[in-house]
């Protein structure tokens, strides 16, 4: 159900993909993804645990789900009022980085901080909960309303760079309060002072867990942000355009991984996380070669031609993505396992890779190197779960990786269970 609704989510991450390269150029783009880049990887810096801290510890039963909720609000404040005090004289510091935007640009990317932060929060509660139909039904009126507010404010209003990052964060507020109201019609969420006991179990899983998802972030946007350093607005622009397309396609690990972790948290065998490894693996590669054979015309009517540039990129960054799919994998079946120390040094690993790459690459391939960077990254960090993961459960190669007769009648029989249940739907109604 899950994966049906970020197949949805197709139609206006393309279309948002888009307007924002026709409106903006490959200039604005470049300035609003280091814009953008800035102000979400800080959010998630400064607020550990307010995501899979507060879902793990709803999801083992240590929280309820108002306590989960009210101690993610209480970090995403806490840490994002910290995190905007130290960057607002990092962007009057005047160094390169802020200089590929307007500074009222910048101090607009500080109300992200809090607020992705938070709505990944109560994203990851709904999970938590099974609600996956919910919280498809809120991902698809969050795109689309990002979409309206687009047309709203950098079409209509002519606000360029400013328009696109408050269409950005219209998005978001939209997104936290259908979840919110959902929560508390169907999680049993009321107004909950946080207990010290949930803050500290939330924090102590979120900072084991916190180089992971840091890393994790960093090493999708560290191509922008070396580039916002070394490079021009209209590099960056094309490596945001190009990784930004690549990236949609982890959606399919990503629904994967999210209907996955409450099995795996209850105790379910590896054999699961292997075969949805597989599945998931072998799904994205089959939507990536269906992308690589029609990139050059997709991104000439998506994009127009001043965006060919980033065609050689997506190439490059294929085989990065096909190891992100597994990836997703590896780390859900280690967070479900009470191991996020695991993903960690995986990331950290993957994140060294990647900064050590594109440091050494660009003097000879210019932003390609950036786009070769990522792909080296994610390969180490999927080499290093793949040997964490052979080694805790004692699982030969060949059964984790080679597909099985049961794989296809796995994927089959969900897929009758998924149309019973829509027959069952429309029988009721």
């Amino acid at each position: 159900m899950l994966f049906a609704a970020r197949i949805g989510l197709v139609a206006p991450a393309v279309l948002i993909q888009g307007l924002l390269a026709w409106l903006l150029l490959p200039e604005g783009r470049g300035s609003y993804a280091v814009c953008l880049a800035f102000g979400t990887l800080l959010g998630m810096l400064f607020t550990p645990g307010a995501q899979s801290g507060a879902q793990y510890s709803v999801l083992a039963g240590q929280a309820s789900v108002s306590q989960g909720v009210s101690s993610a609000l209480t970090i995403c404040l806490v840490g994002g009022g910290l995190a905007i005090a130290l960057a607002i004289p990092m962007i009057h510091s005047g160094t390169a980085f802020f200089q590929k935007a307007e500074m009222r640009s910048f101090h607009l990317a500080l109300a992200l901080i809090p607020l992705t932060a938070f709505s990944f929060a109560v994203q990851h509660q709904l999970a938590a909960l099974r609600r996956f139909g919910r919280l498809a039904i809120f991902l698809l009126l969050q795109a689309w309303a990002h979409v309206l507010a687009i047309l709203v404010l950098v079409w209509r209003g002519g606000l360029g760079v400013d328009g696109a990052l408050l269409a950005f964060a219209g998005g978001h507020l939209v997104l936290i309060a259908a979840c919110l109201r959902d929560l508390r019609r169907h999680g049993g969420l009321v107004p909950e002072m946080p207990s010290r006991s949930a803050v500290t179990g939330i924090l102590g899983y979120g900072l084991r867990y916190h180089v992971a998802r840091i890393g994790d972030a960093a090493e999708q946007h560290v191509g922008i942000l070396v580039l916002g350093l070394i490079a021009g607005q209209a590099d960056v622009g094309l490596f945001a355009v190009a990784s930004a397309i690549m990236l949609r396609l982890t959606v399919i690990s990503s629904a994967v991984g999210n209907a996955l972790l409450p099995r795996v948290t209850s105790g379910r065998s590896p054999e699961l996380s292997a075969r949805c490894l597989r599945l998931g693996c072998g799904a994205t590669a089959i939507a990536l070669l269906a992308l690589l054979a029609i990139s050059t015309p997709l991104i000439r009517l998506l994009l127009s031609d001043a965006f060919l540039p980033a065609v050689p990129l997506i190439w490059i960054m294929a085989p990065g993505i096909l190891a992100y799919a597994g990836v997703g994998i590896f780390m859900t079946h280690f967070k479900g396992v009470n191991r996020p120390d695991v993903c960690s040094w995986a990331v950290g690993l993957g994140l060294c890779g990647n900064l050590g790459a594109i440091f050494l690459l660009y003097p000879r391939l210019g932003v390609e190197a950036a786009a070769w960077a990522m792909t080296i990254g994610m390969l180490g960090r999927c080499l290093a779960l793949a040997i964490m993961f052979e080694k805790t459960t004692r699982m030969a190669w060949l059964p984790i990786w080679l597909p099985g007769r049961g794989d296809m009648s796995f994927l089959w029989a969900a897929g009758r269970s998924v149309f019973g249940r829509q027959m069952l739907i429309k029988m009721t109604r």
